[in-house]
């Protein structure tokens, strides 16, 4: 369960104690629907609803402003990054959809799927501009080249092709990896295209004449996500042996091996000034890393499952993540100054009520969560001893949960008088 204030939008504390899902929501008071509040200013700003399978993928318009995912669920999703409201769901394909990515002028979003097909989406309109046919076999990455012109894919029939944005006509095949191809990334100047590999290797490009220009071998594993660095000089990749490797694009040296992670590496993105690396794993976790130094900057928890993709915002503020749990989250990565204080004003809200004694212990261990937006369809309410300020909290069947909530030992602030 999690605890908002309403005023202010501030997080209170997540409160774990159920050994088995309690399914609910929580109504407000004027009406009978879920809404979710900014947390800056504590207005109410949007009805929610979340996909309902794995979120494979997630990225950031140019400008920051909109939030594009692709999940299990057959959906593309269009999410407004200040309110979390659902701008528009792109349906069309006619299975997961593993790949998304926006076009640099912000227009056009691409999409890759198991339905083998890509697909061009008008971002204003939110209709499909042109289906792109070709690959014999589920589709994983897309990416659009720097000057929007050309989109590179990356399948399961182990080839990589090339496409013209304007005419949607295939351009070129790139052949050479002998096992699935995960991930497709084009250089910053768009002369290169990296790609990862089931068979373990990455390989590098040359966009005008389809030719190869190195493998870069070191991984044990398949490798899941391959990105370039804002400047174009290095290359991060990211693989089932767990590690993150960072690569010198000129001379296709491995620079540094950075190990943290305890399970698969979905997914690597650099910052956009190039300092910082994010990963996301199916160990449930996100890192930030310093690629300067290759040390670990920062560990994200929250996520209840493995994580498929992060995406870092255009200025470098916020990182969205998606994971199996179904949930696409918005991370603030300059965080710790807000946490401390939301710890703080909760303690402050707590204070105007004389509470009983077997739930006053509570208040040494609040944990405030970084996650400043969470998208998820289901959440999973867990409870115990819990603090509640006040809602009604009725499941999907109707059934008032306050006796349950009662029973496990939780307590109203509603229900006190004030001091």
């Amino acid at each position: 369960i999690r605890l908002w204030d309403v005023k202010t939008g501030q997080y209170k504390a997540k409160l774990d104690g159920h050994s088995r899902e309690v399914y609910s929501v929580n109504f407000s008071p004027d009406d009978n629907s879920i809404r979710l509040w900014d947390v800056k200013t504590g207005q109410q700003k949007a009805k929610l609803d979340g996909h309902s399978r794995e979120v494979y993928s997630v990225n950031f318009s140019p400008d920051g402003t909109t939030l594009a995912s692709g999940s299990a669920d057959k959906s593309i999703r269009l999410w407004d990054v200040k309110t979390g409201q659902q701008k528009a769901k792109l349906d069309g394909h006619s299975r997961e959809v593993y790949s998304v990515n926006f076009s640099p002028d912000g227009t056009t979003l691409a999409s890759g799927s198991a339905d083998k097909s890509i697909r061009l989406w008008d971002v204003k309109t939110g209709q499909q501009k042109a289906k792109l046919d070709g690959h014999y076999d589920r589709v994983f990455s897309v990416n659009f080249s720097p000057d929007g012109t050309t989109l590179a894919s990356g399948s399961y029939d182990n080839s990589i092709r090339l496409w013209d944005v304007k005419t949607g006509q295939q351009k070129a095949i790139l052949d050479g990896h002998s096992s699935y191809v995960y991930s497709v990334n084009f250089s910053p100047d768009g002369t290169t295209l990296a790609s990862g590999s089931g068979d373990n290797s990455i390989r590098l490009w040359d966009v005008k004449t389809g030719q190869q220009k190195a493998i870069l071998d070191g991984h044990s594993r398949e490798v899941y996500s391959v990105n370039f660095s804002p400047d174009g000089t290095t290359l991060a990749s990211g693989s089932a042996d767990k590690s993150i490797r960072l690569w010198d694009v000129k001379t296709g040296q491995q620079k540094a091996k950075l190990d943290g992670h305890s399970d698969y590496v979905m997914s690597v993105n650099f910052s956009p000034d190039g300092t910082t690396l994010a990963s996301g794993s199916e160990d449930n976790s996100i890192r930030l890393w310093d690629v300067k130094t290759g040390q670990q900057k920062a560990i994200l928890d929250g996520h209840s499952n493995g994580i498929l993709s992060v995406n870092l915002s255009p200025d470098g503020t916020t990182l969205a993540s998606s994971s199996i749990d179904n949930s696409i989250r918005l991370w603030d990565l300059k965080t710790s100054k807000e946490i401390l204080q939301s710890d703080r004003s909760y303690k402050d809200l707590l204070a105007q009520y004389q509470l009983p004694l077997q739930n006053s212990s509570l208040l040494p261990n609040v944990n405030p969560d970084s996650t400043i937006l969470r998208i998820c369809q289901n959440p999973l309410f867990e409870s115990s001893g819990t603090l509640i300020l006040q809602g009604q909290f009725i499941n999907h069947q109707g059934k008032d949960l306050k006796p349950l909530f009662k029973s496990k030992g939780s307590c109203f602030l509603e229900d006190l008088k004030q001091k």
